[in-house]
C-alpha cells in the first residue's frame, strides 16, 4: 500500500510541476509581449526654454519642442530634477529623448507632460540626459521623430496610448549604457541587447549619453 501511495503521490506532484510550468511560462510571455519596448513613446525634443522650478530647489520645468516634421507645433512641458548635474545653459538648447506617453501628473505644482530619459551612473553620482548622436546629422531635422529598435524601421507604430507606470518600470529595467555609450534595450524575444536609434532619412543615428560608464541604469 505504501508503494501505491507513494506513486500516485508522485505523479500528482509530477503532473502539478508541468502544470505550474506551463503557468509560469504562459505569465511571463505574456508580461513581456505588453512590456514590448514599442509600447513606451519615445521622441527626440528640443529644449527651448530651461527654467527654475518655482517650488522645488532640485528640479527644472522646461519646454520641450517635439514637433514632428511637417507637424502642428506641439510643447511638452517637463519637470525634471537635474538642476544638481546640468546647467540650465547646457540643457537649454540642447536635444533630448522624451518619453511621450506617460500620464501628465503635477510636480511641486508644475505640471509634467512627459519625461526626460536619462542614464544615471551611480559610481560617478552624475545623471546626464540622453541624445541622439549627432555628427554630420541635421539637428533640427531629427526633432519630433520617433525613437526606435536598430533594425525595426516600419515593423511597429508609435503607440499612443497612456504608459502605464509598472510598464514603464519593467520596459526601463532592461534599458542600459554600452561600452560604447548608446542605450540598448534587452529584448527577451532576440535573446540579446539592441541599441536604440532614429531615422534620418534611411540612417540610424544612436542615442547616447555621455559621460556615464557602462552599465549604467536608463529611467
Amino acid at each position: 500500500m505504501l508503494g501505491i501511495h507513494l506513486g500516485t503521490a508522485r505523479v500528482g506532484l509530477g503532473l502539478s510541476v508541468r502544470i505550474w510550468n506551463r503557468g509560469y511560462s504562459e505569465l511571463v510571455s505574456k508580461t513581456q509581449s505588453k512590456t514590448r519596448f514599442s509600447l513606451a513613446n519615445l521622441k527626440i525634443g528640443r529644449a527651448v526654454d530651461v527654467a527654475h522650478h518655482p517650488n522645488a530647489d532640485t528640479m527644472y520645468v522646461s519646454q520641450i519642442d517635439v514637433t514632428a516634421p511637417g507637424g502642428a507645433a506641439t510643447v511638452r512641458q517637463v519637470c525634471s530634477g537635474l538642476r544638481a548635474y546640468v546647467g540650465a545653459d547646457a540643457l537649454e538648447g540642447s536635444l533630448v529623448v522624451v518619453v511621450d506617453n506617460l500620464k501628465k501628473c503635477k510636480l511641486r505644482g508644475e505640471v509634467s507632460e512627459a519625461m526626460l530619459l536619462c542614464g544615471e551612473d551611480t559610481v560617478q553620482g552624475i545623471v546626464v540626459p540622453c541624445r541622439p548622436a549627432l555628427g554630420a546629422v541635421d539637428a533640427a531635422s531629427l526633432v519630433g521623430k520617433q525613437v526606435i529598435l536598430a533594425g525595426s524601421a516600419g515593423e511597429v507604430a508609435a503607440e499612443t496610448r497612456r504608459l502605464k507606470r509598472a510598464e514603464w518600470e519593467e520596459l526601463a529595467s532592461r534599458l542600459s549604457v554600452d561600452a560604447d555609450h548608446r542605450v540598448v534595450f534587452w529584448d527577451p524575444e532576440a535573446g540579446k541587447t539592441v541599441p536604440l536609434c532614429v531615422l534620418d532619412g534611411e540612417r540610424e543615428v544612436g542615442i547616447v549619453v555621455d559621460s556615464v560608464g557602462p552599465g549604467s541604469a536608463v529611467c
